[in-house]
């Protein structure tokens, strides 16, 4: 892999989804029917790009240790910005919160571990379904509420935390299984 600097195009690619982050929550939080059908068509474009950039980057040959680095950086901070707005609209319950923003900070650490001891981890299926639902999930949301206003009917509520509940799930579930595959890869690497 050839050095590449921090401003490639994938990397543009992947930092629009951080920033984009900042106005999806202000539109959020404001609640308006017109500030949540523009923080969809936002959110639209940012899961957009994250299929994007990783596409480009393999591409135009412009993978780099920055944009293996950033992209899954970028996935949770933009996530988690989401998913906080939704705690501040009362649109999820902050247990569920927790457990999602606890997979993402104790992924960065242990990113950094396998780093040090066994070396690169590669993106696991079970954080691309998480991913997957999460994004989903978060666009079945703001769509239900830019689309009923604040009271959801009673099936449609059911749907949302149902999603919801799913994605809390698998974001635990594949916290587990990047731990698993840790400790097999210290237990490999002593023997």
């Amino acid at each position: 892999m050839k050095p590449l600097g921090l401003w490639t195009l994938p990397n543009a690619i992947t930092w629009f989804r951080v920033l984009v982050a900042v106005p999806i929550i202000l539109l959020l939080v404001d609640g308006s029917a017109a500030s949540l059908w523009t923080a969809l068509g936002l959110m639209i474009a940012s899961e957009v790009s994250d299929g994007v950039d990783g596409f480009v980057a393999r591409r135009y040959g412009q993978v780099s240790a920055v944009g293996k680095i950033l992209d899954p950086m970028a996935d949770s901070l933009y996530r988690i910005s989401v998913f906080s707005a939704f705690v501040a609209n009362q649109w999820m319950p902050v247990w569920m919160f927790l457990i999602m923003a606890w997979r993402e900070i104790a992924m960065s650490y242990l990113r950094i571990v396998a780093e040090q001891k066994i070396g690169t981890m590669a993106a696991r299926s079970s954080g691309k379904v998480k991913a997957f639902f999460q994004g989903a999930t978060q666009l079945l949301v703001v769509f239900a509420y830019a689309s009923m206003g604040p009271t959801l009917s009673p099936d449609l509520g059911l749907a949302v935390w149902l999603a919801l509940l799913v994605s809390t799930v698998l974001s635990a579930g594949s916290l587990i299984d990047y731990i698993l595959v840790i400790i097999r890869g210290l237990r490999a690497g002593s023997n």
